[in-house]
């Protein structure tokens, strides 16, 4: 299995390069080029799905066991790539920057969701892309690599570098072949993401700066490690060593010793020092993650961005590259920081939420344009998510993820829709597009399925995740905020939703019909072979997650009790230091 995962994540790194330099070819051979690497990709991701599935047993077990993020061991590839320190017998993490990927529940359904929407953005813009087609579908590819990269990583330093990676090809992309503000938008895309990607990248060195500190004076004389798993752990055994050695100190019956004293006062100050550094490296963390979700009050760059970008572009970064900030929360911040995002985190974060998803909601009310509803509303519905997180039980967590990938697929879906109307038309605008389900049958149905899918209609695959994030809130025993209120502020969310994206469907498809005058030697025809190819078999998925989704919901289960576990100790792990005072 091992081998494959690293070909997963080989084929658009190499069939990038490929793509990059057949620019004499013609844009329809860079097209099928490009397509043949991301269905390879996509054969290989339903693969290392379906093989993952008999192991999972054991897999829960190492978990558990264990007490961090452990990647199937067939799936692991490992070596070093940068060794700071010599190696240390027993611990081949330490004193190394490593490549080390491998597959978990919770990188594992994100894997097939990323091939089907890069290989769904090819389709989209099947006959819209004809200049310097080799150079998008080359850095097309090559985002996919850099995504596919993040989601693979248990190396810190592995993850962040492909995490900022992605913008790299994107800033292209958009630049080169977006709309008439493609340069603003790319400017302002690249001053959010890399100013928020510098903030993470700050959290990253200060939270192994402060590990490396040896807090607990265990006569340690480990090299500092980059290993995901490994600073899950070390972070646990510090909060919990000091809370230990502050219990035992006060507990000593003979407190009055001068030296016992001395040493309760020590390590008081130690345990107040780690908790000043859990919450500052916590929001340098979230920063990042914040910004790629997006969540407000970091979201002005999204509704240009996504606009301005073609859309095929679009599909990606609202199906897929936004899923990355959500995965580094539930990757890194969460279960690595537990006492910061219990103590402030759940407060701070879901009253963003709340924020995101009303205030998203009104904009996508507000608009005149399909494409920017379209952002917006993924806007509001990535509220969903970070409310779900930051519940910090496993109802709100796992229901956080599958609004993940439910998500992905109905807004992949929904802007490959938009593309439809636009390669046709010429516009996205409401006033031009009025009617056309009289004369476009097939995508007026398909749309409305896919609405219903967005608008969380029972039995179909966008109700599951947003409810269980609904009722991960409303269960919360955090004191910190009145969960109740926060769920059902949020669930109005679902009703302006329903709102926007019917009344979205009313004034497109039914009523008299009018059509733009657009110029064209093609008459206006319904969905081509190439556009149901797509959408009807990812219909049949949506529908599948929305009545039997426990497949993947037993699949997460590991991943996301362990999560749930540690966020629960934390509750019992509050500074002793602060609770003095």
């Amino acid at each position: 299995m091992s081998q494959l995962v690293l070909l997963l994540l080989l084929v658009p790194l190499a069939g990038g390069l490929v793509t990059l330099f057949v620019r004499n070819a013609g844009h329809k051979f860079a097209r099928n080029l490009a397509l043949g690497f991301f269905l390879l990709n996509l054969f290989i991701s339903f693969k290392l799905t379906w093989d993952y599935l008999p192991l999972l047993e054991k897999h829960s077990i190492s978990v558990e066991e264990k007490l961090t993020f452990v990647p199937l061991e067939s799936s692991v590839t490992v070596f070093d790539l940068i060794r700071i320190n010599p190696p240390y017998e027993g611990r081949p993490d330490a004193g190394a920057i490593r490549f080390f990927i491998g597959i978990d529940g919770l990188n594992l359904f994100l894997l097939p969701l990323t091939c089907i929407l890069f290989s769904g953005s090819v389709l989209a813009t099947w006959n819209s892309i004809r200049e310097k087609s080799h150079l998008y579908y080359g850095f097309m590819l090559l985002l996919q690599f850099a995504t596919l990269g993040a989601f693979l990583s248990f190396d810190v330093i592995l993850f962040y570098a492909f995490f900022e990676l992605t913008l790299i090809p994107l800033l292209f992309l958009i630049a080169m072949w977006g709309g008439p503000n493609r340069q603003y938008a790319a400017k302002k895309l690249f001053v959010y993401t890399l100013g928020g990607g510098l903030a993470t990248l700050l959290g990253v060195i200060s939270l192994i700066s402060a590990l490396n500190q040896n807090l607990l004076d265990d006569n340690n004389d480990l090299p500092v490690t980059f290993s995901i798993p490994e600073l899950i752990t070390a972070s646990h055994d510090t909060q919990v060593g000091l809370n230990k050695k502050v219990f035992e100190t006060k507990a000593d019956k003979d407190l009055l010793n001068p030296l016992l004293k001395t040493n309760l006062e020590i390590n008081k100050a130690k345990l107040d020092y780690w908790s000043s550094c859990q919450k500052w490296i916590f929001l340098l963390l979230a920063t990042g993650f914040l910004v790629k979700l997006p969540a407000f009050p970091f979201h002005t760059w999204q509704p240009t961005a996504y606009y301005e970008a073609p859309t095929g572009v679009t599909l990606v970064l609202g199906g897929i590259l936004a899923k990355l900030g959500a995965f580094g929360f539930l990757r890194l911040c969460v279960p690595m920081l537990p006492v910061p995002a219990w103590e402030f985190g759940t407060y701070l974060f879901s009253i963003l939420s709340v924020v995101a998803i009303l205030y998203g909601a009104a904009c996508a009310i507000a608009q005149d344009d399909l494409k920017r509803m379209l952002a917006y509303s993924s806007f509001s519905h990535l509220g969903f998510c970070l409310l779900g997180i930051f519940a910090l039980n496993e109802t709100g967590l796992t229901g956080s993820y599958l609004q993940m990938i439910n998500h992905g697929l109905n807004v992949g879906a929904l802007f490959f829709i938009c593309e439809i109307l636009h390669h046709r038309y010429g516009t996205t605008k409401f006033k031009d597009l009025q009617g056309l389900g009289s004369k476009l049958k097939i995508l007026s149905g398909i749309t409305v399925f896919y609405v219903m899918c967005s608008v969380g209609l029972p039995g179909l695959n966008g109700f599951v995740g947003e409810v269980m994030c609904l009722f991960g809130m409303f269960e919360t025993n955090n004191p910190s905020v009145s969960g109740k209120i926060l769920a059902s502020t949020c669930s109005l969310g679902m009703v302006f939703g329903a709102w926007y994206l019917i009344s979205m469907v009313m004034k497109v498809f039914f009523g008299k019909l009018s059509e733009p005058v657009f110029k064209k030697e093609d008459p206006v025809s319904d969905l081509t072979m190439v556009e149901k190819i797509f959408l009807f078999p990812l219909a049949l998925l949506c529908l599948f997650l929305g009545i039997y989704p426990q497949p993947m919901i037993d699949t997460i289960r590991p991943e996301i009790h362990l999560i749930a576990k540690l966020n629960l100790q934390a509750n019992n792990l509050l500074p002793l230091a602060k609770m003095d005072k």
